[in-house]
């Protein structure tokens, strides 16, 4: 089975790559949260995931700062004057 990526309808398109990037990093957090769910996993493999789960909640915890809140924000105050049009 083929995933198509589907286009995000954001005009500043860094928004829009922060976006992709941000759904790429929570994708890779969902998949390490459900390998820490398998039941067989040895003290090394769970030390192997847990790293990568620390770093990702660090990727995320800096990719989500002010500046990317601003460029919602702007996206969203862009959005409702195209409503009020």
């Amino acid at each position: 089975m083929q995933i198509t990526e589907r286009k995000i309808n954001i005009k500043n398109s860094t928004l829009n790559y922060l976006i992709v990037e941000l759904k790429e990093e929570c994708q890779t957090v969902i998949s390490l949260i459900n390998q820490l769910q398998l039941s067989n996993l040895t003290d090394n493999q769970k030390g192997d995931i847990l790293v990568e789960l620390l770093t990702s909640t660090i990727h995320l915890n800096s990719h989500c700062d002010r500046d990317l809140q601003e460029l919602i924000s702007d996206e969203l105050e862009s959005a409702d004057d195209v409503d009020r049009i």
